[in-house]
Formats: C-alpha cells, sequence, structure tokens
C-alpha cells in the first residue's frame, strides 16, 4: 500500500510540477508582451516628440536666421535711434516756450 501512495504522490507532484511551469510560462509571456508594447509605444511617442521639436527648432533657426543682426548694425542703429531721441528731446526743449505762450 505505502508503494501506491508514493506512486500516486510522484504522479500528482509532477503533474502539479508541470502545472506550475505552465503557469509560470503563461505569466511569462503575457508580461513579455505587456513590456514589447510599452517598449514599442514609449518609442513611437519619442519619434513623435522629437518630430515635433525638431520641426519648432527648425521654425526657430528660421525665425533667427532673418530677425539677427551683427553687432556692427545693432550698434550703428543703436547710435541713430539715441541721435533722434536727441533731437526730439532738443526740439521739445526749444518749443516748449511757444507751446505754453500758444495754449
Amino acid at each position: 500500500m505505502t508503494e501506491r501512495v508514493s506512486g500516486n504522490s510522484l504522479k500528482i507532484s509532477s503533474t502539479l510540477i508541470k502545472l506550475v511551469t505552465i503557469t509560470f510560462a503563461v505569466a511569462a509571456t503575457y508580461f513579455m508582451t505587456i513590456q514589447s508594447l510599452k517598449i514599442e509605444l514609449a518609442d513611437k511617442a519619442e519619434r513623435v516628440a522629437v518630430g515635433s521639436l525638431d520641426k519648432k527648432l527648425t521654425n526657430l533657426e528660421v525665425i533667427l536666421k532673418e530677425s539677427v543682426v551683427s553687432k556692427e548694425e545693432f550698434f550703428r542703429h543703436s547710435k541713430e535711434i539715441e541721435r533722434r531721441l536727441t533731437r526730439i528731446e532738443y526740439y521739445l526743449i526749444d518749443n516748449k516756450g511757444e507751446q505754453i505762450g500758444k495754449n
């Protein structure tokens, strides 16, 4: 009788081991599939984000190329603006008395 119990016990434990192995294999397959999908989605999202940033940088480069002036041009324009403001200031100082008398 001991041999029969031992044989059934071995049969049950080998079946249990197979069942546990199959369960782990299915779980591993499931999680690997999910992980693979996550990686693919992250890669796709990254490509979209990089493409969007690339377009924005290209637009920024175009804007900068069109609107940036050299140092010499900047200083020339700033001196010209300063000269004009000085002329306006002198004009306002010179004509202040005339404006007060007319009102």
